[in-house]
C-alpha cells in the first residue's frame, strides 16, 4: 500500500511551528513522519540540541494525529536511550513506531531487533550498498542480508528506506537502485524514499537544493518525482525538506491515491476548449502492441475532430487524429521522436519537460495515465 509522509526537524524549528505543519499534512492524508535523532552528530550548520521532553512531546503529538514516526538513529543513540537488541521498550514509551537504523548493526543484530516484542518496525538503509553496485555486489549483499532476516528474524517487521542527499550531485541513480528495490519487493519488504521540496528552506545544506534520494529529482516538483518513485517499486514517499509549501503538499496528496499517472501538457492556443476538456477528463492507456515511435491511446476514438493545426510533430508532441483519418479519428498519440507533419494529426500541445522521464512508464500499457493542463 502506498503512503506519503513528511520530515520534521526540531533541531531547526520550534515545536509549535512543527505541530502546525503536521496538522496540515495529516489533514491532506500524509501518514508518515521522519525524524532524525543524530543531526547533531553530523554537524549540520545551525542545528541545536533537542532535549528528551521536546522529542517526547513531538512523538506524542504525531501519535495523536495517527501519524507513524520513523526515528533515524545510530548504535550510540540507541544505547543512550536504554535500548537493547531484545528490548525496545524505551522506544515504545517514547511513541516511536519505526526504528530507522543508520549504521552500527550487523545483519544478525538486525534480525534479532526485528523480533522485538514491542511491535516496532525495523527500517534499514536501502542505500547501504547501492553505491557499490559493480559486478552485482550490491544485489548479492542485499539478498544475503534479507535471507539472514528471513532465516533468523521476523521479516514481516522489516522495512527499508533509501537515504536522502542534501549535497548536490551526491544522490542516487534510479537505474542503480532498481534491482535493489526489486529484491526487497521479492522478500515482501516495503521500500521508501525521499523527494525534494522546491519551496522549503534549505536547512540541511544551505548551499544545496532539496533533500532527495534520486539526483535527477532534485529540481523536479515533488509530485512528479513521487510518481516516478511509485513506478519503481517504492511504497513510501516522503518529503525530505523541513517545510514543503502547502501547494506541494496538495499536489502530492491529490496524486498519490490515483491509479494513473498524471502527465502535464502545455496545450496550444488552437485547441478547441471542448476537445481539451474531453482529453483531460479521459483516463488513457497505451496499446500493448507498442509502436517504435509513438504512444498510442485509443480510448478517445469516436470523438469528432475537425482537422486543425496539422503542424510538425516534434518529440513529446501530443496530437489527436482528425476526421481525415477515418476509423482512427479521436486517437491520442505522443511522439517519441521527431515525426514531421501529417494531415491526419492535429497537434494539440506538448509534454512539459518535467514529465519526460515518466514516458517509459506509459509504454505498452504499463500504467494508465491522464493528460492534464500544465499551470
Amino acid at each position: 500500500m502506498r503512503e506519503i509522509g513528511i520530515s520534521v526537524y526540531p533541531n531547526f524549528y520550534p515545536l509549535d511551528q512543527i505541530k502546525d505543519y503536521l496538522e496540515k499534512a495529516q489533514s491532506l492524508g500524509f501518514k508518515k513522519v521522519f525524524v532524525s535523532l543524530i543531526l547533531n552528530n553530523h554537524g549540520f550548520e545551525g542545528a541545536i540540541n533537542v532535549n528528551a521532553d521536546t522529542w517526547n512531546e513531538l512523538f506524542s503529538y504525531c501519535n495523536k494525529l495517527n501519524m507513524t514516526v520513523s526515528a533515524d538513529m545510530n548504535d550510540e543513540v540507541f544505547s543512550e536511550l536504554g535500548c537493547t537488541l531484545t528490548d525496545l521498550t524505551a522506544l515504545q514509551n517514547m511513541g516511536i513506531t519505526r526504528l530507522r537504523i543508520d549504521g552500527g548493526f550487523t545483519s544478525e543484530e538486525v534480525a534479532l531487533l526485528s523480533k522485538n516484542k514491542q511491535g516496532i518496525q525495523i527500517e534499514v538503509n536501502a542505500s547501504m550498498s547501492s553505491s557499490n553496485n559493480q559486478n552485482g555486489n550490491a544485489l548479492r549483499e542485499c539478498r544475503e542480508f534479507l535471507e539472514t532476516i528471513e532465516r533468523e528474524g521476523n521479516i514481516g517487521q522489516l522495512t527499508a528506506c533509501h537515504n536522502f542527499f542534501p549535497l548536490p550531485d551526491t544522490a542516487l541513480s534510479l537505474e542503480d537502485i532498481r534491482s535493489i528495490n526489486n529484491m526487497f519487493a521479492l522478500f515482501g519488504v516495503p521500500v521508501g524514499g525521499f523527494v525534494a521540496s522546491q519551496l522549503s528552506p534549505k536547512d540541511l545544506h544551505h548551499l544545496g537544493h532539496g533533500v532527495c534520494t534520486i539526483e535527477k529529482h532534485r529540481f523536479l516538483p515533488s509530485h512528479i518525482a513521487m510518481l516516478e518513485l511509485f513506478a519503481n517499486c517504492f511504497n513510501d514517499v516522503l518529503i525530505g525538506d523541513s517545510f514543503a509549501d502547502l501547494s506541494e503538499l496538495n499536489e502530492m496528496a491529490r496524486c498519490y491515491k490515483q491509479d494513473y499517472i498524471e502527465i502535464p501538457v502545455v496545450f496550444n492556443q488552437f485547441v478547441p476548449e471542448q476537445t481539451k476538456v474531453k482529453i483531460s477528463e479521459q483516463v488513457l492507456i497505451s496499446r500493448v502492441d507498442q509502436p517504435a515511435n509513438l504512444i498510442r491511446a485509443t480510448d478517445t476514438r469516436g470523438m469528432e475532430v475537425p482537422h486543425c493545426y496539422c503542424a510538425p510533430r516534434k518529440k513529446y508532441t501530443v496530437s489527436i487524429l482528425n476526421n481525415r483519418s477515418a476509423q482512427y479519428e479521436g486517437e491520442v498519440q505522443i511522439s517519441l521522436k521527431d515525426l514531421g507533419q501529417s494531415v491526419e494529426h492535429n497537434v494539440i500541445g506538448f509534454i512539459h519537460p518535467f514529465a519526460y522521464d515518466l514516458m517509459p512508464y506509459l509504454l505498452a500499457g504499463k500504467n494508465k495515465f491522464r493528460l492534464v493542463e500544465y499551470k
